[in-house]
């Protein structure tokens, strides 16, 4: 059995090709895989994203308790303030003001 030129062309051309379709393959299962690690990238970034949401609305929740307990102390402290400087005004028109006196005589 002879090869004929052309065959010899067709069988190189077959080879080069088969081996071109092997790297395809194999370059589609690595892109494939590359693929599936980015969608699990990005279920994990959207998880993780939705947790930060629930935290930050649940820190702009006890931020606004807080404030409003700050507030409530705030005032508390004020009304305090204002009762003391009452009650001192009230004690120093009652007490005499003391004298200097000279230690030495």
């Amino acid at each position: 059995m002879t090869f004929s030129p052309a065959e010899a062309v067709l069988f190189v051309a077959l080879v080069v090709t088969s081996g071109c379709v092997v790297l395809m393959y194999r370059k589609l299962n690595e892109l494939s895989t590359v693929g599936r690690h980015y969608r699990l990238a990005l279920h994990d970034s959207a998880a993780a994203l939705g947790e930060a949401r629930d935290a930050v609305a649940l820190l702009n929740n006890d931020s606004r308790e807080l404030i409003s307990a700050l507030c409530t102390r705030i005032g508390e402290a004020e009304a305090l303030v204002a009762r003391l400087d009452r009650a001192r005004a009230e004690a120093a028109a009652i007490l005499p003001t003391p004298v200097n006196k000279d230690p030495r005589g």
